[in-house]
């Protein structure tokens, strides 16, 4: 399976060893900084690309800018007298990652909200509330949103 989506609807324009190096330049900003591509659309003279990038391990996002340029920097030498059309989605991480047990514990103090009252509306055992809130145990991501948008309505 090739790193980049749908690449053989470029297969009519491209040799087989083509296909294969632009997969591997493909496969290189997909392991360096989790950017993926993928082959929307072609039409006579212009090649819809989509770049997107996931959740990287370093925390590092780049720009639509940026996400830009690697798609040009991948596909611009095999197809050099095409337009591309270059749409990106870049990373929007989850507005759950503000939450830690400074957060929990300013929230709660603004909000008035207690223990007892978290376990009651979420049907979550106090023993674990009160864990994640001291920070006795560690949040997960569901969690953190749980905490999120229970404190942020």
């Amino acid at each position: 399976m090739s790193v980049i989506i749908d690449l053989d609807r470029l297969k009519d324009r491209l040799s087989p060893e083509q296909l294969e190096q632009l997969h591997d330049a493909a496969a290189v900003h997909q392991a360096q900084a989790n950017i993926e591509f993928r082959v929307a659309k072609v039409e006579d003279n212009v090649i819809h690309i989509e770049t997107t990038q996931t959740e990287t391990r370093s925390g590092k996002y780049a720009k639509e800018a940026a996400l830009v340029k690697k798609t040009h920097e991948v596909f611009d030498k095999w197809l050099p007298n095409v337009e591309l059309q270059i749409h990106v989605f870049p990373h929007l991480p989850s507005p759950a990652t503000v939450v830690t047990t400074a957060w929990l514990e300013k929230m709660m103090n603004e909000k008035g909200v207690r223990i007892k009252q978290i376990a009651f509306e979420t049907g979550v055992d106090r023993e674990s509330i009160a864990d994640w809130v001291a920070g006795k145990r560690s949040m997960s991501q569901i969690v953190k949103a749980m905490f999120y948008f229970y404190l942020s309505r």
